[in-house]
Formats: structure tokens, sequence, C-alpha cells
């Protein structure tokens, strides 16, 4: 994101919370100074004054309520989205930084996220952006990473970071390739385990997940063809 349009959209989300709270006060204000007269005249025994034009005057201040109830709960989405678009940004640029290539123990140290955090802040992206980011497995390191196939091209021609367009990819085909990202890892990870070991029973395990691993890889590529 451009810093334009980071202060536009940050502009935008403050004024939805001003504007939001300031109706809300404004309603509040308008029914309890309505209902406050209505006692007063009534109990002075003004004519014409009756309950339900009390109840009605005061009525008028739910309006705003109701508006600035939505616009505060407007802005705070607005708000995490925000943050979601800069946290994507911010791996972006580390990614660039890496090469393209980038792990999850890379990003926890320099976010200072834990390491669980920082692999589900990649595979989401992973799963929201498919054809930019790709999960990889080392075999014979037993490490995993994430390859950022729009950067690596960049960085091969030289060219300067570049921040991309939010992706689309928001819709049951990312929560899919999500959950078989996360397949995916976890059995990578036993499989890692078995590697370490000499036993037989071991051994047999490793080419059981090695089979998993590739069957995971097969569906990630059907679904993103989907």
């Amino acid at each position: 994101m451009k810093m334009l349009e980071k202060v536009g959209e940050g502009a935008g989300i403050a004024m939805n919370y001003v504007v939001g709270a300031g109706a809300i006060w404004f309603g509040a204000g308008w029914s309890v100074f309505s209902l406050l007269l209505w006692m007063i005249l009534g109990y002075f025994s003004v004519q014409g004054i009756g309950v339900p034009l009390g109840i009605s005057v005061a009525l008028l201040g739910v309006t705003p309520i109701g508006v600035g109830s939505w616009l505060f709960r407007r802005g705070r989405i607005q708000q995490q989205l925000f943050k979601v678009k800069l946290l994507k940004e911010a791996v972006r640029k580390l990614a660039f930084e890496r090469q393209g290539r980038l792990r999850p123990l890379e990003l926890a140290e320099a976010k200072n996220y834990s390491e669980d955090r920082a692999l589900n802040v990649l595979k989401n992206l992973a799963a929201e952006d498919p054809d930019r980011v790709e999960l990889q497995l080392d075999y014979d390191s037993g490490e995993l990473y994430f390859e950022f196939s729009d950067i690596v091209r960049s960085i091969a021609s030289q060219r300067a970071y570049q921040a991309l367009p939010e992706s689309n990819t928001l819709d049951k085909k990312a929560v899919d390739l999500a959950r078989t990202l996360g397949k995916t890892v976890e059995t990578f990870y036993d499989y890692v385990k078995c590697t370490q070991s000499t036993s037989r029973q071991s051994r047999e395990k490793v080419e059981k997940y090695k089979q998993k691993l590739d069957q995971f890889a097969r569906d990630i590529e059907t679904l993103k063809q989907q």
C-alpha cells in the first residue's frame, strides 16, 4: 500500500469512529432530554403532552443511536481489515529481503511472534493467494518455507519491490486450501520426526507420511485449479 492509501484508509476509519460516537451520544442525549422535558411538562399539567407524544419524541433519538452503532461497528471491521493489509505488506517486504523465500522462524523473529503464529500467518497468505505464495517442503533439511513466486521473479529481473492488489480468494476455496496446508504441515513435522529415528517401524512410517504428503500436494494443485 502506498502512503496516500494508508492515510486515506486510516482517515476513513477514524471518521467512522468519530461520526458513530457522535451520533450515539446525540441520540442518547436527545432521548434523555425528551423524557425529562416530557416529565417536567407533565408535572405542570401542560395541555397536549401525553404519554404517546412523549414516547414518540424520545424515540427520535433511537435513529441516530442505530446509525452511530452501525458506523462504529463498520469502523471496527475496517480497522481489523486494515491491520491485516498492513501485516500482509510487512510479510511481503520481509520475503523480498529474504530473496522471495520466507521461513516461519524468520517471520517470528522479525515480528516478535511465536513460531506457530508466524506459521499461521504464512499459511493464510498461501491460502488466500495460492498463485503467488506456495508452501515448499525441504525433505533433506527437514525445514519448510513459503515461496513468493512473483517476488522471486522480480528479484531475478532486478526489479524493486512492488505492492500487489489484494487477493479475492476469500471464499470456500481459501478455507479448503488453508485446511489442506495445515494437514500438510502437521504431516511434514511427523515425517521429520520419523526420519530422526532408526527403528524399523519409523522407517515404515516415513514412507506412509511421504505418500500422504504427495497426496496433499495433488489436492492443493486441484484446489488451485478450481
